[in-house]
């Protein structure tokens, strides 16, 4: 069964899920795998790798090792994104890790995989990535998405209540939230509701409970939602994280 370690920014998964659907969604992987190969279809090319690094909103899938992998998932907004496009994607869709940095990952996950709390960060050091760099957001957007964060539903009404509290009007809330985080803002706003889903879903609410409070319409548009940005089913993921 797959593990959930960490549900913060980034999200780290142990996968042991096979074969996920064709799809692209808003997170930017790392991905490192525990055992052998691992071959991507990444667009119409076809890669071979222990570890590679995918951008967001890149149609892709692939078939991981038997003994599973290791998945770091960042949204477009991300401090880390920035470290990532930096170090390895360079303009690219994807890039494939050094073979001595995935044996780096793998040594300090075999040393601190019983430290949750900071195993993300140890391995993340290993190939040089970090949520250093000055992100700085026009104020407005700054103050949006720490109401985001604060609110416990997204209710239907959101974009209007952001309009409000930043006086300005949806076209240009549209327009000026994409500049300056590269997302769209209702994109966001699923990524939103699914990451408060899976939080409530750690808090011991069951799916119906946790897809309800997070905002959305019904634990069916959650899966739904689930699916195109992750490629694995809303069951899996209640399952990772039971």
């Amino acid at each position: 069964m797959s593990k959930i370690f960490r549900l913060c920014d980034p999200m780290m998964i142990l996968a042991d899920y096979k074969d996920p659907e064709l799809h692209k969604h808003l997170a930017a992987h790392i991905i490192v795998s525990l055992g052998g190969d691992m071959v991507w279809k990444i667009n119409k090319e076809q890669v071979k790798c222990r570890g590679i690094c995918i951008d967001s909103n890149v149609l892709h899938t692939g078939v991981m090792s038997k003994d599973g992998s290791i998945v770091f998932l960042f949204t477009e907004i991300s401090r880390y994104v920035i470290s990532i496009k930096k170090k390895y994607l360079k303009g690219e869709s994807y890039a494939i890790l050094a073979d001595d940095v995935v044996d780096r990952m793998l040594k300090e996950y075999m040393k601190n995989q019983t430290n949750k709390e900071n195993l993300y960060s140890v391995l993340l050091q290993q190939c040089e990535i970090d949520n250093s760099s000055n992100c700085e957001y026009e104020e407005r957007i700054e103050e949006i998405l720490s109401y985001i964060k604060r609110l416990k539903t997204i209710e239907h009404a959101i974009v209007d209540d952001l309009c409000n509290n930043v006086f300005i009007s949806k076209s240009r809330l549209s327009h000026l939230f994409k500049q300056q985080t590269g997302m769209t803002l209702h994109s966001y706003l699923a990524f939103e509701k699914l990451n408060k889903t899976f939080h409530y879903f750690y808090d011991g609410q069951n799916i119906t409970e946790a897809c309800m409070m997070a905002g959305f319409d019904s634990p069916s548009h959650c899966a739904a939602t689930c699916k195109r940005m992750f490629g694995i089913s809303l069951s899996d993921v209640y399952k990772t994280i039971e």
